[in-house]
């Protein structure tokens, strides 16, 4: 019997040739993007999962509360000190991130070999491997970091640096970290086998800053100095909550920053560090959370209008298949072996669905590789077959259920005689309901693509206040490296020598001047504009206690020509590195309590609790995202701090050969000064464009489901026409014998899907705004709410419903009324 089924089943589908392929097709786009979603959430999930307890270990995300930044770090005296005075804490591991280029002894008169630094390297105590277990294979977790100068290396790491030797074999080998930090193995581990944002492969021990040159920037017990390479991590005892820690620590804070109360601590969970951008300042790539559940949602949609759409084209089909039914009633079919029957074809085309969509996986990856992360892979391991399974049996149970209960219901005396009205009266009410319900959703899609545009269209063209046109940045090479940034509270700016890094800087910016076609060089602390803005939080008038946060740019004179800065009052910085003089921007001016910017000239104001005047006043500009606010702006010229060479090229006058030659010379210029360092510029423009990335990405994302949702949408149109068409026939052959042109009668047929698609829009329309309010809301500066773009996405989905029923339309109408009448 099961096989009477199933050769059934294929020859149906097979006559059916059409039907089959659309039908098999829009369940293939459903499986498939809820196949990649799948794949992308479960690796996105995966992270630093694998930990023992991975639910009772924290980072410590230190907070000013006041202004609602995050420094990415915390104070160097806090985990010593939650570690006297905290209970509840059963691990407590302070670790820095650190830049260093490694230098391996040669043995037996051999050179010394050179590595760069590769962003691997953590300074750690000991309870580092109580929180994180590896797997040991020299040295143990209790000691390997419990003496200075004193190193534990991953297998992976131990073979670059030493070769094959044994890991018992690489205890006690010597390690020159930046050619004066001498160190010794203590220690190899296993390479982490799981996805974990904590890629390190190097840990040196924490004993060893007190004893060595790195003292000279590492306070052990200054608690004004945020670095943002200090980090740390709990792990709570069992039966404590987040909570009760963060109570303990609001009391810490406040004992030892006193009346600075703007401060704050709080834990947050291990998981959070890969979707929040808040904390974990050293990881690299932050996974969007909201993205991922924009992703899930637009998944299980699709696959639900693929579904809706199966449906739709199932009972559209059954016209044809009415006496088929009659036939086998009076043969004596029962209604669950049609019932069977129906789930039999519907399985086989799910499966058939599923494989085109397996098959689809790898051109998906091609084609939108910038949208799904590196680390995912398609691999028919358990979970992506059980995963796939279910998809199967869902889709082919829900998809069945309603074809499988309609089609049984037929009389066979009735459609025995050529009557083929379905057992609903043939109202088909919940076809046009899952019609405007498959429209609903590809409306909200439509919306939501067109108002992302607007918003992104808004950010990338709007006038930031400088010119950011044919503009080059070029980095110091450890700091690529370093993730975290320097942030400090009250403190000294004391007379600093400059580092040999800023000499050289210095010396390649001289360099870069002499080629043609540089119009400018300058030297500055960061980019203008981008997400590494170094942020001053203690800033304001001398002798006023109120205080606010700036936003901290460093720089000489050339900074205001350089990037087309409009000064509005007082003069520009005066040549020379002595002077402290700073400008402000008219927000800054305004925030300090000064209504017309002109009187703040030459008033004084606190940097580092040293009395800088104010020299002049610029315009104000955009330095961060606009999900954000601006902030008020400080410049000030700092050369040690002055790391980072700013260049304006020709680029107008330059074809795209000169301007990679031009790019080529400075890499020359890099090498010769940096040898063995890597080279990487970026275009300003580029980094603003970056502040945006995720943006960009969601956009994307929504632009893909409409189209998908469009698609599968219209294929149920289709159905519904064939449908509708079908059942009218002799309608529409009267008609025309009546005297009915075919214009009128493509409009009879048409209006129906126009009024569905209204009600569909009339649905969306409070829905999408809602939606989309909220994310507007996101952003600091934003894009009116235009209505008109609602009503562009009707009319776009009109006009594509109406491109679709177009053809089944007009065939109809044009068909001759004596087939459909003959048997009248």
């Amino acid at each position: 019997m099961f096989k009477n089924y199933w050769i059934v089943a294929w020859r149906t589908l097979v006559r059916n040739r059409i039907y089959s392929l659309v039908n098999v097709l829009g369940l293939a786009f459903g499986i498939c993007a809820c196949l990649v979603i799948y794949l992308i959430t479960r690796y996105e999930y995966s992270f630093d999962t694998f930990h023992p307890d991975p639910d009772r270990i924290f980072c410590v995300d230190y907070v000013p509360v006041k202004h609602g930044a995050h420094f990415n770090c915390v104070p160097v005296p806090l985990p010593a000190t939650m570690r006297r005075e905290i209970t509840g804490l059963q691990t407590v591991a302070a670790f820095r991130t650190y830049s260093a280029d490694v230098t391996i002894p040669g043995v037996r008169n051999e050179p010394p070999v050179q590595f760069n630094d590769d962003g691997s390297l953590l300074i750690a105590e000991p309870q580092y491997f109580d929180i994180f277990q590896y797997r040991w294979l020299s040295g143990n977790a209790a000691t390997s970091l419990s003496l200075p100068n004193s190193v534990v290396l991953t297998a992976g790491k131990a073979r670059k640096y030493f070769g094959n030797l044994d890991p018992d074999k690489v205890i006690g080998r010597t390690i020159y970290y930046q050619d004066s930090l001498m160190v010794r193995v203590t220690g190899v581990v296993a390479d982490l086998t799981g996805n974990s944002d904590l890629n390190f492969s190097q840990w040196i021990s924490y004993a060893t800053i007190p004893v060595s040159l790195l003292n000279r920037k590492i306070k052990l017990d200054d608690w004004n100095k945020i670095d943002g390479s200090s980090q740390m991590m709990v792990k709570l005892a069992k039966g404590v909550t987040p909570a009760q820690i963060d109570a303990q620590l609001d009391a810490i804070v406040k004992q030892h920053f006193g009346k600075r109360t703007e401060r704050g601590a709080l834990l947050r969970p291990l998981w959070g560090i890969h979707f929040s951008k808040d904390y974990g300042g050293w990881v690299i790539r932050k996974a969007d959370q909201a993205a991922l559940k924009l992703l899930q949602l637009a998944a299980i949609f699709i696959l639900v209008l693929a579904i809706v759409n199966f449906v739709n084209l199932s009972t559209a089909q059954s016209m044809q298949r009415a006496r088929e039914i009659g036939v086998r009633k009076v043969l004596g079919g029962s209604r669950s072996g049609i019932a069977v029957q129906f789930f039999t074809e519907t399985l086989l085309m799910t499966i058939a669905a599923a494989a085109l969509a397996v098959l689809m996986i790898r051109p998906v990856f091609i084609l939108f590789a910038d949208l799904i992360p590196a680390g995912v892979h398609f691999r028919m391991d358990g979970g992506t077959l059980l995963f796939l399974l279910l998809v199967v049996a869902a889709t082919a149970g829900l998809a069945g259920f309603y074809p499988a209960k309609v089609l049984g219901k037929y009389h066979p005396t009735v459609t025995l005689k050529g009557i083929t009205a379905v057992p609903d009266g043939g109202k088909g009410e919940l076809r046009r309901g899952l019609i405007v319900f498959q429209f609903t959703i590809s409306l909200l899609f439509i919306i939501m693509s067109f108002i992302m545009g607007s918003q992104l269209r808004y950010m990338f063209h709007i006038n930031l206040g400088l010119k950011t046109d044919a503009v080059i940045t070029i980095t110091p090479p450890r700091s690529k490296a370093r993730v975290g940034i320097s942030m400090e509270a009250q403190g000294e700016r004391k007379q600093r020598k400059p580092s040999e890094e800023t000499v050289k800087m210095a010396v390649l910016a001289d360099k870069i001047r002499q080629h043609a076609g540089v119009v400018q060089v300058i030297k500055e602390g960061a980019p203008p504009v981008g997400f590494m803005r170094m942020s001053f939080f203690d800033f304001g008038l001398r002798n006023n206690n109120e205080n606010m946060e700036v936003s901290l740019h460093y720089s000489n004179e050339e900074y205001v020509p350089f990037y087309g800065l409009k000064l509005i009052a007082g003069r520009n910085l005066l040549p020379g590195d002595s002077s402290r003089e700073v400008l402000i921007s008219e927000q800054c001016a305004h925030a300090l309590g000064f209504a017309d910017v002109n009187k703040v000239i030459g008033r004084e104001v606190l940097l580092y609790n040293e009395a800088c005047p104010v020299a002049g006043v610029i315009a104000d500009f955009y330095d961060a995202s606009f999900h954000r606010a601006a902030r008020p702006i400080l410049i000030s010229h700092d050369p040690v701090n002055e790391t980072v060479i700013g260049v304006k090229i020709a680029a107008q006058q330059m074809t795209a050969s000169e301007l990679k030659t031009l790019i080529g010379n400075f890499e020359k210029d890099w090498k010769t000064v940096f040898p063995g360092k890597p080279f990487e510029c970026s275009f300003l423009d580029e980094i603003v464009a970056g502040m945006y990335a995720d943006d960009l990405r969601a956009e994307r994302v929504i632009n893909v489901a409409m189209y998908i949702t469009v698609f599968i949408s219209c294929l149920g149109l289709l159905g519904l026409t064939i449908f509708s068409t079908e059942r009218r026939g002799r309608e529409i052959g009267i008609r025309k014998v009546l005297g009915a042109t075919v214009p009128k009668i493509m409009v009879m047929l048409c209006k129906e899907i126009v009024v569905l698609i209204v009600i569909a829009f009339l649905i969306v329309t409070p829905i999408a705004a809602l939606v989309m309010v909220r994310w507007l809301n996101g952003y600091a500066y934003h894009t009116p709410l235009n209505f008109l773009m609602y009503f562009a996405a009707g009319a776009a989905a009109i006009g594509v419903g109406l491109l679709t029923v177009g053809f089944q339309a007009m065939k109809a109408a044009m068909a001759n009324p004596v087939k459909s009448l003959r048997t009248e």
